[in-house]
């Protein structure tokens, strides 16, 4: 629901009335639980932020936040009431919870919902039905990594021999509704009081198929529903899950494991061969760091130093390493085709995402409108979809490599297919790779994300018009200077106002515009309103201008 940027309409303090109406909702929905009344103390401030997310369908959206802090999600069809991550993470047995393996996080943060093969079977509770709301961890760490609702019923799920849709994600750890917040780092909770199944792969190798097939029951709670072929069988046992998985092993990823997924993903994805020879500090601190899933300190493993965790890697076969003088070691060389770099990807981060927290920036983007669509639509876009300009290029060379339009000839030119021709509106018959992106761009739609400090981004589409500083000529030629065009960059007319009126010494006013507020202040304000926005608001100064 909040993979992509969303475009906010409002957002609004609650009165003290409004406040109490709420926490008497949020108390009937999960009487069961009295701890909840403590996410919303009585003299708390509850901001209330309506937006739009980028698919439609879903409606108006609204989020309930405290101190920056999202805590709660209402849909306007249903007016329930739902826990963010970080409501879960304060009362972790607030809902029920079903455990995944960490990989599977990479999918939902790509926007996928959680399959029912992705879910251990032990974790799963004794009941549910199709709308229940359910938290989601996991292995070895109990704070919830996602919430979302359940597609079906318990029943439903036995009879598909839990195949098939399970939960469909309302948000998710490290999503942009967590960027809203205060990006809190995932805290480390008891797991839930139940144990894994899971057993390696190797394991399961060496074991015959008939054990495979008895060991492959695991209780969720009443009824039976099984599977053929050592599959998961679920059956009729009683007592509770942790009494019959007693004697399960429970999977932990250590932090040395972290650590050598992100060497590996580290160089199959960011390391180039142009790149060597590299010395091995650089690469841990360029490639290595920003590839692993979590944050970890070498000293807080069992390598303890950077040194020896190439050794390691030095030991696999994977790389070389040479000395270049005393205490300075280079990679030289590394085996691209080592059996541990297979089926390594990429983590999926926007390389246009935002991470400045004190800064307004903004970021040009483009819509697929009806002209390009059928380009992008192979690639799982309709119309009406935001793409990065990265993601726009992503695309376009892969339907060129795909379709082999690269010209033998000249590896500069592009040969065009009828649909290539379309979506760049030209009869050319071939065109330099460079100008095929850019004919592609321009026949898009324009428009920017902007990201602001402590709020939601905004999406505008079409041209962003910047600030704009006019000066005019009233009665007894004094001058007055109109400002407009700020409240796209979260500045609110009010405020704008009063800090101009402190500057400048004189008086400032919210007047009415053409599309939104405007301010006008007494004299010939540009210069020192310039500085206030460039220098206190972090305005990109592309975007302020004057006339």
């Amino acid at each position: 629901m909040f993979v992509k940027p969303f475009r906010v309409k409002s957002s609004v303090q609650l009165k003290t009335s409004e406040k109490k109406k709420f926490r008497h909702l949020v108390e009937d929905t999960f009487s069961k639980n009295p701890e909840i009344i403590e996410v919303l103390p009585n003299k708390a401030n509850v901001v209330a932020t309506k937006l739009l997310p980028h698919n439609d369908s879903l409606g108006m959206i609204q989020i309930h936040s405290i101190d920056k802090v999202p805590l709660f999600i209402t849909l306007e069809s249903d007016n329930v009431p739902i826990p963010t991550v970080h409501t879960l993470w304060r009362i972790p047995d607030l809902l029920p919870r079903v455990t995944m393996p960490y990989v599977v996080l990479d999918k939902l943060l790509g926007g996928a919902d959680l399959m029912l093969p992705g879910i251990y079977p032990n974790s799963l509770p004794p009941y549910w039905d199709t709308g229940d709301i359910v938290a989601i961890c996991g292995t070895s760490n109990g704070a919830a990594l996602a919430v979302g609702i359940w597609a079906l019923s318990r029943q439903e799920a036995l009879e598909r021999g839990l195949k098939g849709k399970g939960i469909h994600i309302y948000q998710i750890y490290q999503d942009q509704l967590w960027q809203f917040g205060t990006k809190d780092k995932l805290p480390t909770l008891p797991p839930p009081n139940y144990q894994l199944d899971v057993e390696s792969e190797e394991d399961a190798e060496d074991k015959p198929a008939g054990d495979n097939e008895a060991e492959s029951s695991v209780s969720v709670g009443d009824g039976e529903a099984a599977t053929e072929g050592g599959n998961v069988a679920v059956t009729e046992v009683e007592g509770d899950v942790e009494n019959v998985t007693s004697q399960m092993e429970e999977v932990t990823i250590s932090k040395e494991e972290i650590l050598l997924e992100g060497c590996y993903r580290a160089l199959k994805t960011s390391l180039k061969k142009t790149d060597l020879p590299i010395l091995i500090s650089n690469f841990y601190s360029q490639h290595v760091k920003p590839c692993c899933t979590e944050s970890i300190e070498i000293k807080q493993t069992s390598f303890k130093k950077v040194g020896v965790l190439m050794k390691d890697l030095e030991k696999q076969g994977i790389i070389v390493i040479k000395e270049q003088k005393k205490g300075v070691q280079n990679i030289t060389e590394v085996n691209f085709a080592h059996e541990n770099l297979r089926g390594v990807k990429k983590l999926e981060k926007e390389e246009e995402e935002i991470e400045e927290e004190e800064n307004i920036a903004v970021v040009q983007a483009f819509t697929c409108n009806a002209h390009v669509t059928k380009l992008f639509s192979l690639y799982g876009h309709k119309k009406g979809d935001i793409l990065t300009r990265k993601k726009l290029r992503e695309h376009v060379v892969a339907y060129i490599k795909s379709h082999q339009l690269a010209d033998p000839n000249d590896k500069k030119l592009v040969r065009l297919d009828p649909l290539l021709s379309t979506v760049m509106k030209t009869r050319d018959l071939t065109a330099p790779w460079n100008q095929v992106v850019q004919k592609v761009e321009s026949n898009c739609g324009k428009c920017y994300i902007v990201s602001l400090p402590d709020k939601f981004p905004i999406t505008v589409k079409g041209d962003l018009p910047p600030i704009q500083f006019k000066v005019e000529k009233r009665t007894g030629n004094k001058k007055v200077t109109i400002i407009s065009n700020f409240e796209v960059f979260g500045i609110e007319a009010k405020e704008l106002a009063q800090k101009l009126q402190h500057i400048m010494s004189s008086s400032a006013s919210v007047v009415p515009g053409v599309k939104s507020e405007n301010v006008l202040v007494q004299g010939d304000a540009r210069k020192l309103a310039s500085k206030l926005l460039l220098e206190e608001y972090k305005i990109p100064k592309s975007f302020v201008s004057s006339s």
